[in-house]
């Protein structure tokens, strides 16, 4: 979008809502790179893929993009993904600005663990981002019904308190639950403690609103794809994770990642065995190349340390099939008709990493094994 016209022209002309939808189209190449898959259904997850990103951007950037007017909206959860999410965590967003105090209250749910954490910069606009603040609900006060108060900001405040800086730009709530579409979120509300009167809507909020939608879309591409790009040349490998990559894609600190790109043919199974380190949790979900989780609500797609079957020797077995292999010491997880993207394995507060085996059988073999 052209940053030398003037904002309230730029709306009455007609060519900022043109070159923002020409700025979608450009941006929807994205899904047709070399490497990516093209069987109808990644045709189809890249296209809601498009979709979600158009949403989120329009939703979250425009609606509630302004740190003077924060609001909590969910950036990852049953129907917003991207980013490899995570299917047991709910995740809750709220843009701020380091140059303001903001006051979080809220009352915890059902979560096994919960965080608050405070990035700067940008996805979009290159360099990653930063992890300013990474504070976990079992440091904070909270009283016997689940309920506390946050104050963030520049300046320490007596109470909970999580610190910001002049580049602070997100605040994000992690909520990670083991069986998460049984259990009850957290309430959260974020207020600014301004004394400013709330700004009025400008042409020039607008404008920049649509500037930062399309380079959220760009920049979340870019960083996400380029990774799996590199993972498929050596399918069905289970890499060790890159700290420094994860910390700039919002990662968090103590979560230890290991991915990497699997296939799995019709007729084919791919068996993943482990022995899980000593963790407060851990996780195995399956992806699209988009990087969206692919649909826990009706597929069988991920196992944790709370719903996984442990083997007599307290290895875990996951087998990841297109139909259930009905074996009693191991964990099937469903390609939901797919065949192939990420797989994601997640160790929380690990006291050592480990790496799995993978081997690619026969889907009759598998009882033999």
């Amino acid at each position: 979008m052209d940053r030398s016209r003037d904002p309230l022209e730029y709306l009455q002309s007609g060519d900022a809502w043109n070159d923002y939808c020409e700025g979608l189209k450009e941006a929807g190449g994205d899904i047709f790179r070399e490497l990516a898959p093209n069987q109808p259904i990644d045709l189809a997850e890249g296209h809601r893929y498009l979709a979600r990103m158009v949403r989120f951007g329009l939703e979250h950037i425009m609606e509630g993009g302004d740190p003077r007017l924060p609001v909590f909206f969910p950036s990852l959860c049953e129907v917003q993904k991207s980013g490899w999410d995570n299917p047991d965590n709910h995740h809750t967003n709220a843009y701020i600005n380091g140059a303001y105090e903001y006051r979080v209250r809220g009352r915890r749910g059902d979560c096994h663990t919960m965080s608050f954490a405070v990035y700067g910069g940008s996805l979009g606009r290159g360099g990653g981002r930063s992890t300013i603040a990474f504070v976990k609900i079992d440091d904070l006060e909270v009283d016997p019904d689940g309920r506390f108060e946050i104050i963030f900001s520049r300046e320490r405040h007596p109470g909970n308190w999580i610190p910001l800086t002049d580049d602070a730009t997100t605040l994000m709530v992690r909520e990670t639950f083991s069986r998460k579409l049984e259990q009850e979120r957290s309430v959260l509300a974020i207020e600014c403690m301004s004394d400013e009167p709330p700004p009025e809507l400008t042409p020039d909020f607008v404008v920049s609103a649509f500037r930062r939608s399309l380079r959220f879309m760009r920049g979340s591409a870019k960083i996400f794809f380029d990774t799996v790009d590199q993972w498929i040349p050596t399918p069905n490998v289970i890499h060790a994770g890159d700290r420094e990559k994860a910390s700039q894609t919002l990662g968090i600190p103590d979560q230890l990642y290991n991915s990497g790109w699997w296939e799995c043919r019709p007729g084919d199974a791919l068996v993943v065995d482990v022995v899980p380190p000593e963790c407060r949790y851990w996780s195995f979900s399956l992806n699209d190349y988009w990087g969206g989780s692919l649909d826990y609500r009706y597929w069988k797609i991920h196992v944790n340390d709370q719903t996984a079957v442990l083997r007599p020797d307290g290895s875990v077995r996951i087998v990841v099939a297109h139909e259930d292999p009905g074996l009693t010491d191991a964990n099937w997880l469903d390609t939901a008709g797919h065949d192939r993207g990420v797989w994601i394995l997640r160790w929380m507060e690990a006291s050592e990493d480990r790496t799995p085996t993978v081997r690619r059988v026969p889907f009759s073999d598998l009882g033999s094994l």
